[in-house]
Order: structure tokens, then C-alpha cells, then sequence
């Protein structure tokens, strides 16, 4: 599962740019996620677990760089702070994925950038 792992994290790279990615390849944090003007930044960083058993197990769960706010100041529903990870604190969206679906091949079934697409359309949400 290494090689399909390393193949869809290059495929992320080349959505989102800049990823930082474990040793393990158990997490990724996307560098500059860009945001729409529905909130208090233009950009923040992402950070998501990459499961044991992926993508058997689906990805569960994201966070971005603590501080989020609605453009009117509000903080967003399914959110907490602070939480850390790798030296940073962030805000964890309780974020479930209710369709799982992966294939072997890996561009005709759920994958990490289905799971991203998930995130994009929550963060589209702003509530």
C-alpha cells in the first residue's frame, strides 16, 4: 500500500503544492490551502491522518492552523481548539466521509484527493 500512498500524495502535490508528508506516510499537511472569502484568512495549512489500513479505512477527521473564524467572527460548527500536532497547534473539524469507495485503481475509486474534494466542500460550507 506504500506505492499507492506515494502515488496519491503525488497527485496531491500537483492539486495543492507544497505537502509535508510523515516519515510513515501516516500524515499529510497541505503548506497553502487556499480559502474562500467566507472566512477571517486567504489561506491555511491542512493536516489529516493517514489511517492504518488505507484505504481500506477511509480518512476520518481534518484540522487547519488553529484560529479559523467566519469572516463575521464566528467559530464554526463541528470545530475545537486547540490541538496539537507535529509542533503546531490547530483546529480539528469533525469531518466523517459517509461514502467510501476506493478501487485498485486508484483515479476510479474514493482516494486522497476524494477526501480533499471533502474537505473543499466543507470548508465551502462556512458554518
Amino acid at each position: 500500500m506504500q506505492d499507492r500512498i506515494k502515488q496519491e500524495l503525488e497527485m496531491l502535490s500537483k492539486q495543492y503544492g507544497d505537502l509535508e508528508v510523515g516519515e510513515n506516510l501516516d500524515y499529510v499537511i497541505i503548506k497553502e490551502f487556499s480559502l474562500s472569502d467566507k472566512w477571517n484568512r486567504e489561506v491555511t495549512e491542512i493536516f489529516f491522518a493517514i489511517p492504518a489500513g488505507y484505504p481500506s479505512v477511509k480518512p476520518d477527521n481534518f484540522s487547519v492552523t488553529a484560529g479559523l473564524k467566519t469572516k463575521d467572527g464566528r467559530v464554526p460548527g463541528n470545530y475545537s481548539e486547540p490541538q496539537s500536532h507535529h509542533g503546531k497547534q490547530w483546529g480539528l473539524f469533525s469531518y466523517h466521509v459517509e461514502e467510501w469507495k476506493p478501487s485498485p485503481d486508484i483515479i476510479s475509486g474514493h482516494n486522497l484527493q476524494t477526501f480533499l474534494v471533502g474537505i473543499e466542500n466543507r470548508l465551502k460550507e462556512n458554518n
